[in-house]
């Protein structure tokens, strides 16, 4: 799982003929932290690594309610975290994807081309899209935990070791209710649950 920092804010202007804003320039992210855990073998669930990103542009927004990214997170001088370049968590995803590592998370799609970085279709196996009808809203990752996992997740800030975790958790259910013959079901039930509900976890 990745979360990201905002390093420019978005620029709008006033339309004068609408009275409406108008975009002008996106806000800009920044990679500020890479979770990837172990799926397989004796550690399975334990991490693999989890670095914090220091960039070379200052953060101006930490996004900490979705990113869980705090002040003083990604800054040498006081971090505990495990801090690591740009070009060194660039690099040690590169080295995974080339090794044909398979990449199981929710939104991995969305994540890589953040970071701007290609793995082939085969070795991402994206929860989004196995929890997905066709022709409908795609399901968030809280949802799911709640309905498919009967976990709560998310409280107060994203952690992603947490979303990793609930995203391989969700993987391996979805093996499980495909090998019972009943994850269409389970899916369809999934919605009607959530057009109740407005799809809150």
């Amino acid at each position: 799982d990745c979360e990201f920092v905002c390093v420019e804010k978005e620029e709008t202007r006033l339309n004068s003929k609408t009275g409406k804003d108008v975009l002008v320039k996106p806000m800009r992210h920044s990679l500020a932290r890479v979770s990837l855990l172990r799926a397989s073998g004796p550690e399975v669930g334990k991490p693999l690594l989890d670095d914090y990103i220091v960039g070379s542009e200052p953060v101006v927004d930490y996004l900490t309610r979705y990113s869980g990214i705090e002040p003083g997170d990604l800054d040498r001088s006081m971090s505990t975290r495990h801090l690591v370049t740009l070009k060194s968590a660039y690099l040690r995803l590169r080295y995974l994807a080339d090794q044909g590592v398979t990449f199981i998370g929710h939104g991995l799609k969305s994540d890589f081309v953040m970071i701007n970085i290609v793995v082939p279709q085969k070795q991402i196996i994206d929860t989004v899209d196995l929890y997905h009808l066709p022709n409908s809203r795609k399901l968030n990752l809280r949802f799911l935990a709640t309905h498919v996992l009967k976990l709560d997740i998310q409280g107060v800030t994203h952690d992603s070791i947490e979303d990793a975790r609930t995203a391989m958790s969700l993987y391996f259910r979805y093996l499980q209710l495909k090998k019972e013959g009943i994850f269409e079901q389970v899916l369809h039930d999934l919605y009607e649950i959530g057009n109740k509900y407005g799809f809150k976890a």
